[in-house]
């Protein structure tokens, strides 16, 4: 997973690091709209600029990382 995501979602998310699991969902993470629109706001932060709709867009840990991973690799 990337450490980015991982340190936000762990951190200030304060998403329990078990719950990160690949096929785990968004929700079953303990990540619900208002938690991914603060994700947005971090990530932004840190120079991964995705938009609430795309992050709405993935449902699961693992298509969340690869959504990172893609934005950080097409810079």
């Amino acid at each position: 997973m990337n450490q980015t995501l991982k340190n936000i979602l762990t951190g200030p998310l304060q998403v329990d690091e078990q719950s990160l699991r690949p096929e785990a969902s968004l929700e079953d993470a303990g990540l619900d709209s208002l938690a991914i629109a603060e994700l947005d706001l971090l990530l932004a932060e840190h120079g991964v600029t995705l938009g609430e709709d795309r992050l709405a867009s993935v449902t699961t840990v693992g298509a969340l990382d690869q959504l990172v991973d893609e934005h950080l690799a097409g810079r």
